[in-house]
């Protein structure tokens, strides 16, 4: 038996898979050759250096029998399987690795449903208490329309040093045929401005809301300074429902956001109403988004 040139394995030459090198007569497996050539022939012939080596031949032993010495081999043997065991350890650190950083993406998964289920459950928490802070807002501005229920205000009223402004709205409620024995008391409100001659509102307490729906209605008839005072003062008196902040904040809003749109922009029992023409559909504004969803 001989071995193949190119494989180096030992080949039977009684068998049809092997062909001879039709330049060296070297023996050579049928699959290890495609032009019926050895390696060293075809560099030969084909001009390449004769020191060149195929790939295929890297990392295989060669044993010529009566060339090679047995400790030549054995020392091959050792050097081959140094390498093997240097790329094996290698193996094991990478596996190593690997293992590490594969744990270390299961626990940022972990992590991150675990943050994830957070943020739900603080997300379903933030709803709630939303539903809940609007709830009490609307409590308190229905506790706040309840406190003022019964109170008017009266805008325009001149004011005079030292007055008495019970007495002085009493004359009022003379003059618009209204009883002023139901005015519990009345005082002037907000702060007064240096030169400013705009004077501050008054708020009535009233006994009852019967009452102030009365006053409400008579504001339709006229009334001046001049009809309190004497003084020849034409200035008009106006009485409204007194508002509570918030509403009279969202009421001067509707106004200003919806002049071009809405012809008419009132309160009517504590309800701010807008209306865009005579007999057309009314709003109640409630809040800034009703005023933004009125169509122009």
């Amino acid at each position: 038996m001989v071995q193949c040139r190119k494989c180096k394995l030992f080949v039977s030459t009684a068998k049809d898979d092997t062909v001879k090198c039709k330049t060296c007569d070297a023996t050579l497996h049928k699959k290890c050759t495609k032009k019926e050539m050895c390696e060293e022939c075809l560099r030969k012939d084909s001009g390449s250096p004769a020191g060149s080596r195929n790939d295929g031949n890297k990392g295989k032993i060669e044993f010529k029998p009566g060339e090679t010495s047995l400790e030549a081999v054995i020392k091959e043997v050792n050097s081959k399987l140094d390498a093997i065991y240097s790329v094996e350890k290698k193996m094991d650190e990478l596996k190593g690795t690997v293992d590490f950083y594969s744990a270390q993406y299961q626990t940022l998964i972990e992590h991150k449903e675990a943050t994830d289920k957070k943020m739900k459950a603080l997300e379903q928490k933030n709803t709630y208490l939303e539903k809940c802070n609007k709830a009490l807002e609307e409590r308190i501005m229905d506790l706040e329309q309840q406190k003022k229920e019964k109170n008017v205000e009266i805008i325009g009223l001149e004011k005079k040093v030292g007055e008495n402004t019970t007495e002085i709205v009493k004359e009022v409620a003379k003059k618009l045929n209204l009883n002023p024995d139901d005015i519990k008391y009345a005082k002037r409100v907000g702060r007064e401005k240096a030169g400013e001659a705009k004077p501050q509102p008054i708020v009535v307490k009233l006994k009852c809301r019967t009452t102030r729906d009365k006053w409400l209605q008579a504001r339709k008839t006229p009334v001046s300074n001049s009809h309190i005072y004497a003084n020849g003062s034409q200035k008009p008196i106006y009485i409204n429902e007194d508002l509570p902040n918030f509403k009279r904040q969202l009421f001067w809003s509707a106004k200003t956001q919806l002049r071009d749109i809405c012809r008419y922009v009132w309160i009517q029992n504590s309800n701010i109403l807008a209306r865009k023409e005579n007999d057309a559909k009314i709003y109640r504004i409630r809040c800034e988004k009703d005023i933004v969803n009125i169509p122009a």
